[in-house]
């Protein structure tokens, strides 16, 4: 799969998948920079363009079709309960860590557009957000390259045991935690 990914990649297919979410794309991406294919301004430029556009959609559509979104939104009413709980816990940080937060990024922008949350704060959050995950995502797969594209596959194929292997070492954290204690 990776191969034929290398062989049809281009920058604009990178831009695109920036656009929708892409993890993958930008762990390629870095690590096609890394095999001298392709250059770290440009893919820089064009993840961080992509995801911003895409960002400023979904908040603009929250804000301009409140109705229509907040219907479409009831029917991920869990989703936006614990989105809604970490915006009470860590206030508007979650602009910027929300893209790092498998499965929550669309309805939290949603969600933020019909709030009423201030545009030009969302603005700079949000642009934060997105160099961040570029650069995090672009370096993991400069250094990283097969083994962080096939392991972010892996994670999107496999969400469930993926988030089981997770909460595992979350639960021997916290029971090494209460021992020491």
């Amino acid at each position: 799969m990776i191969g034929y990914l290398i062989a049809h990649f281009s920058y604009n297919i990178l831009f695109l998948w920036s656009i929708l979410e892409g993890e993958i794309g930008l762990a390629l991406a870095g690590y096609m920079v890394a095999q001298g294919k392709f250059e770290l301004p440009q893919v820089l430029l064009i993840t961080i363009s992509g995801a911003f556009l895409g960002d400023m959609i979904l908040f603009l559509l929250g804000r301009l079709f409140k109705s229509k979104t907040e219907m479409l939104l009831k029917k991920y009413e869990k989703k936006m309960q614990r989105i809604e709980n970490w915006f009470r816990r860590f206030g508007s940080w979650i602009v910027v860590f929300e893209r790092f937060i498998y499965g929550t990024h669309i309805p939290a922008l949603l969600m933020l557009g019909i709030s009423g949350f201030s545009f030009w704060k969302f603005l700079v959050l949000d642009i934060t957000g997105v160099v961040l995950w570029a650069l995090t995502f672009t370096t993991l797969g400069y250094y990283f390259g097969h083994t962080v594209i096939d392991l972010l596959t892996f994670v999107q194929r496999h969400l469930t045991i993926a988030l089981l292997v997770i909460l595992f070492f979350y639960i021997i954290y916290l029971l090494q935690k209460e021992e020491e204690a």
